[in-house]
């Protein structure tokens, strides 16, 4: 369709307005906020956490961060990924090596 038909230029319009908003909406302190917070590990909690966290079994974690949490099989955070934990999220696993947030 050509662009001077109206569709296009909806589309295109529409897609810069919310991007727009999107912009306008993000407050500028939680683009700088990082990893304030705490990140829960099996009932222990981390305040500010960075680096690598040893599990070596079973994971209960809750994340109280800006940041995600990657779950490693390996113990210094290292062979294969088994998941990730964003932000305000929880959840369990059955055995993992180790927990990294940065």
């Amino acid at each position: 369709m050509h662009p001077t038909n109206g569709r296009p230029l909806l589309t295109a319009a529409l897609a810069a307005l919310i991007t727009a908003t999107a912009v306008v909406l993000v407050s500028p302190g939680n683009a700088w906020a990082g990893k304030n917070g705490a990140l829960w590990i099996n009932g222990r909690r981390h305040h500010n956490p960075s680096g690598c966290y040893t599990v070596m079994g079973p994971l209960s974690a809750t994340n109280h961060t800006n940041t995600a949490a990657v779950i490693y099989k390996g113990d210094r955070c290292n062979h294969r990924i088994l998941g990730a934990l964003g932000p305000d999220q929880r959840n369990e696993w059955k055995l993992v090596g180790s927990v990294y947030i940065d």
